[in-house]
């Protein structure tokens, strides 16, 4: 359907919609959180803080919401709260005086949360959390209780339904999309490559998770001021203290961290925060198998802030981070050494210039530093050897504005443009022997060589109009507009309009509808020269179309419907490895593939039940996913290798006093696979050799993936603070989920030669015991 038949059937359907005779609201015996969410989702903008407003109180009398500020305030009274004047027209729930109650709980200390808005977006997962005593549905003490492997936050996004890992990267494919596809931002700055190991299946961030407040996840039809990414977008947020000075200390199997945070200023206008991590894999390396080698990386973070009275907050943060590898597989005769560095520095400065205009700017350097190089030797069938070197630097200029003319409607609008740089020096050899030259494309020698400095600007704006209809029926319209000036590309400049709806059926129900394009251009960090491309692509398309139904029944139990297709469009080539991607030297292996697919599709249907939040004793989730993801070649449809049909994933968490009792599990079908099959063949000179030949590329499937972790913390009251030890175990009972083959040369029995297959596996069992002792 051409764009404006799309844009013109939207009045028809609020239309539509608006017919529906809307159910009359009782609040009395409600939760109050659900009255503030209602409220601000008819644009009063009420902002609260967790840490004052608890999930678990009821609105004791029916509220008379004529007068919607009144009525708000005589609901708040019994609880001790009342309502204030906040920033850009919003009320603030603070503390007042209280009238006896005996539906009232203690409530801690609460500090200013954000700025509170409507949210319309499809697919828009909230892990929020304030700090780890005072949480809130998918927060940072649920982060805290569900098991994640290395302690990486991160990883929560793996349990929700839509995405697909293998368990080892913090990275996942979004409903189809490449890993690539998801754009990373803390606070708002985008993050160029923020992982440890990149190159070596990137399983770590390099952001502490113990420093992160909370990460919206979207997995599609995002809006408009999200750009440049077409998949996904992980937001992170850093954490503010509560105290004058916190501290935590961590030990685990996989990491040492220490972070530090507080306030400062006679009326605590000023904060700071310092964060250091150091990975122990080298140690655990260390004692498992010392001749594999050393995966030694760190990172820090620094932030400090000043708020210039009540419109006017300055901040300044620091990142950097630093690896150094040297890993060794004797079974697959690779050997390789890595050094990388990441440095990203930004001023951040956020303006309330009136009841109804603000704005955030942010200035930000990033610099990274990459060295990589080995050889390999895999006996009779390849060897080679690779020296790269990377160098990028970006200077960025952001600035994002919100303009609230009435309470119905408000304007989002801003700018992005950046000036980068590069430098790229490459060098490889590979050696391919036959007959495994004759398979995939494979050349006898091959030797690559690449010099190159490219340079330029990328630049983007968007405008995006929020307009709440009714009370229940709320409209989002966006258009972006991206352009690239360092690519040799026709088409440098990307336009991207979107469009959502939120209708609320009633308190119970509510209804989304998605819909936008999304380009993502190619980076100027991101030229393909380990695999002989030393040229920039026009920029990728893809359009989302998502349906969203959500509804809450009796038992505190929330049910959601997703249905999405995702159309992908100008893509550029990709290169993956057939039979193994769990190597460490992936370009100059012999199934190294280059996949030239205009167009892929992908398609599913995600169904998830849940109950609780992490507040709470127990909750609980149970998600089922049905997807396709497919590129589209002449004359065939091939199945993306990370397809996976039909998915389960489930989880619970039960507090029973001091301990904690976890598990998440999933089940999916097995990804896509392609076989290497050998016949035994005399040539003329009476010599036996072999004949290759592939399977159909994914035509097969390695078998059903499944697997089950779990985590048990216990809590201590000590001295100075407080202390959690915790047990965690990824892959309870060690199955073994194949994800790979490996080939090599062996003898038959008379001598001749004979291929060997060899399935390698995910995670297998992998425990994991720390401490975390806060004071």
């Amino acid at each position: 359907m051409h764009y404006s038949h799309r844009l013109t059937a939207l009045p028809a359907l609020i239309f539509c919609l608006s017919a529906l005779a809307a159910e009359a609201a009782h609040w009395q015996g409600e939760p109050l959180i659900d009255l503030l969410d209602e409220l601000n989702k008819q644009g009063l903008q009420v902002i609260y803080s967790s840490a004052l407003v608890s999930d678990e109180w009821l609105v004791s009398l029916e509220p008379d919401l004529s007068d919607p500020v009144d009525g708000l305030k005589s609901v708040l009274r019994p609880f001790g709260l009342t309502l204030a004047n906040g920033p850009s027209g919003s009320w603030l729930v603070v503390r007042g005086e209280a009238e006896p109650s005996t539906e009232m709980t203690s409530a801690n200390e609460s500090r200013d949360p954000p700025l509170a808005e409507v949210i319309v977006t499809s697919s828009l997962h909230r892990i929020e959390a304030l700090h780890a005593s005072n949480p809130t549905f998918l927060d940072r003490e649920l982060a805290s209780r569900i098991p994640a492997a290395a302690e990486e936050v991160v990883r929560m996004t793996a349990r929700l339904p839509g995405t697909a890992s293998g368990g080892i990267s913090v990275r996942n494919h979004v409903r189809g999309g490449e890993a690539n596809e998801v754009l990373f931002l803390l606070d708002g700055l985008r993050l160029y490559e923020p992982f440890h190991l990149k190159d070596f299946q990137s399983v770590a961030t390099t952001i502490n998770s113990n420093a992160i407040d909370g990460i919206d996840f979207y997995s599609g039809a995002y809006p408009a001021r999200f750009g440049d990414r077409m998949s996904g977008v992980i937001n992170m947020h850093l954490r503010e203290p509560d105290k004058a000075v916190e501290t935590e200390l961590a030990l685990s199997f996989f990491n040492t961290s220490l972070l530090s945070m507080g306030r400062f200023g006679d009326g605590e206008q000023g904060d700071w925060l310092v964060a250091a991590r150091r990975g122990n894999l080298d140690l655990i390396v260390d004692i498992i198998n010392p001749d594999y080698g050393s995966p030694d990386y760190q990172d820090y973070i620094a932030h400090g802030g000043w708020d210039f009275g009540p419109r006017a907050r300055m901040s300044a943060n620091l990142i950097v981070s630093k690896d150094k590898l040297i890993l060794n597989d004797e079974q697959r005769g690779e050997n390789t050494t890595a050094n990388y560095e990441n440095q990203v520095l930004w001023l951040k400065w956020a303006a309330t210039w009136n009841s109804r205009l603000s704005s955030d700017t942010i200035l930000s350097v990033s610099d990274i530093r990459n060295r990589r190089s080995g050889t390999l030797l895999l006996p009779g069938i390849v060897t080679g050897d690779l020296d790269e070197h990377r160098k990028f630097r970006s200077v960025g200029l952001k600035q994002d504005w919100t303009y609230l003319p009435s309470s119905t409607w408000m304007l989002l609008f801003g700018v992005d443009a950046k000036h980068l740089d590069s430098e790229y020096r490459f060098d490889s050899a590979k050696a391919v022997t036959p007959p495994f030259d004759d398979i995939l494309d494979n050349e006898a020698m091959l030797v690559r060589s690449f010099d190159l400095a490219p340079e330029g600007a990328q630049f983007g704006a968007y405008v995006e109009v929020r307009w709440q209809l009714l009370p229940g029926l709320v409209l989002d319209v966006g258009l972006r507009r991206d352009s690239q000036s360092y690519t040799t590309a026709n088409d440098d400049s990307q336009t991207s309009p979107r469009a959502s709806l939120l209708y609320r059926l009633n308190k119970a129900t509510e209804f989304r509808l998605g819909w936008g394009q999304y380009s993502q251009a190619q980076e100027i960090n991101e030229l393909q020269v380990s695999d002989g491309l030393d040229s920039y692509f026009p920029a990728q398309r893809a359009e989302h179309v998502v349906a969203n139904l959500r509804h809450r029944i009796a038992g505190n139990i929330d049910v959601e419907l997703s249905l999405y297709r995702k159309s992908f469009r100008t893509l550029r080539p990709r290169f993956e490895n057939v039979f193994n991607t769990l190597t460490l030297l992936p370009e100059i292996q012999f199934d190294r593939f280059r996949i030239d697919a205009a167009s892929g599709q992908a398609r599913g249907a995600e169904l998830q039940i849940k109950s609780g939040s992490g507040g709470e004793d127990l909750f609980w989730w149970l998600s089922y996913a049905w997807s396709e993801v497919r590129d589209e070649l002449p004359g065939e449809n091939v199945l993306r290798a990370w397809d996976q049909a039909h998915t389960v994933k489930a989880g619970m968490s039960w507090r029973w006093g001091s301990w904690n009792f976890s598990a998440a599990g999933e089940v999916h079908s097995g990804w896509p696979k392609t076989e290497l099959l050998a016949e035994t063949v005399i040539d003329p000179g009476g010599v036996e050799r072999l004949q290759l030949t592939t399977t159909p590329r994914n035509g097969l499937r390695y078998s059903v993936f499944h697997t089950v972790d779990i985590r048990v913390s216990r809590d201590f009251d000590v001295r100075r603070g407080d202390l959690t030890v915790f047990l965690e175990v990824t892959n309870l009972y060690d199955r073994t989920n194949p994800c790979c083959t490996e080939y090599s040369l062996g003898s038959t029995a008379g001598g001749g030669p004979a291929l060997l297959a060899h399935e390698t596996q995910w995670l297998p069992l992998v425990p994991s015991l720390g401490v975390v002792w806060r004071f």
